[in-house]
């Protein structure tokens, strides 16, 4: 395995890196922006830098991270209050409670958050979480995010998105992964069920997705074999069936996501909990169908990963 350095900032961010100072990702959890994020992710591989924060045409869009839609009608997804359904009202996930382990086995992050309307005290959600990132991917050579969250509604909650398909492009709320725009070239979208391409993936259900293609950045300098890589989002099979939602790079903007509202929204009772994990894997290099599916098995504990 590779070992995983975790160094915290005064503002509310820190640096992943590797051992030998690679940097491996970002992370803020500040009050500044509505939800935690993951930035500037690297694969082991390279250099290159596989996501894209806060873009032109979607400030919002923070490189990996969870943002619900609606909480009872209120917006959690947007980040300024020129949005908000007309009232101004906005949400956030503020982060409460924020706690780092690290050891020979990866680094544990475990935070506490409040779901609430930034005009009140009052939170709608409470959220306990832990990302445990690690390497422990036995003949895969990448790194992972084990992401595992439980909301407990604090008052009566509907969880709602952007109705789909009576938008086209609704549906979204979920683990969110904004990819680097250099993956418009040489775009693979892959799913499980030997799945591949935007229209046989998006909106569908399934137990994993992932984006790749070429990467700037990853100091090789070499047109003829460019640095490749993305993401694979997991899912858990407690979950139950979970629609993905995917964009394409090369037609719009790369984006993958979980979206387990896109078909059905969900109510919590005051009291109610909702536990959903998943497992970011995130990969310097091509990886098909055989290499992907042998991932989310070993996920969730039916074959060992290096079978």
């Amino acid at each position: 395995m590779t070992a995983l350095v975790w160094r915290e900032r005064d503002d509310a961010t820190a640096v992943l890196t590797t051992a030998d100072g690679r940097l491996l990702a970002d992370y803020s959890w500040s009050s500044e922006k509505n939800h935690p994020f993951f930035s500037h992710v690297r694969p082991l591989q390279h250099d290159g830098v596989l996501t894209n924060t806060a873009p032109w045409d979607h400030r919002w869009h923070h490189g990996l991270w969870w943002s619900w839609k609606f909480l009872n009608g209120i917006l959690f997804w947007e980040d300024h209050p020129d949005y908000g359904n007309g009232n101004g009202a906005l949400g956030r996930s503020w982060v409460t409670g924020h706690d780092v382990t690290v050891d020979d086995s990866g680094v544990r992050i475990d935070e506490t958050l409040d779901w609430r309307p930034d005009r009140s005290d009052e939170a709608l959600l409470t959220e306990v979480r832990s990302i445990r990132i690690h390497t422990a991917l036995d003949g895969i050579d990448a790194w992972a995010l084990d992401w595992d969250s439980t909301w407990t509604a604090q008052a009566p909650v509907e969880l709602t998105v952007t109705p789909y398909p009576e938008h086209w492009w609704g549906g979204y709320a979920g683990l969110n992964y904004r990819a680097a725009r250099s993956m418009s070239e040489e775009e693979q979208i892959l799913a499980s069920g030997g799945r591949s391409g935007r229209s046989a993936v998006h909106a569908e259900t399934g137990v994993w997705a992932a984006l790749l293609g070429n990467i700037d950045g990853a100091g090789t300098d070499e047109p003829k074999l460019p640095a490749y890589g993305g993401a694979a989002l997991l899912v858990h099979p407690d979950n139950g069936p979970t629609p993905l939602y995917v964009f394409s790079a090369a037609d719009e903007f790369g984006f993958l996501a979980t979206a387990p509202l896109m078909h059905e929204g969900r109510q919590l009772a005051e009291g109610e909990t909702l536990r959903l994990r998943h497992r970011v894997v995130v990969l310097g290099h091509d990886a098909d169908h055989d290499i992907l599916d042998r991932l989310s098995r070993a996920y969730v504990g039916e074959e060992p990963e290096n079978t």
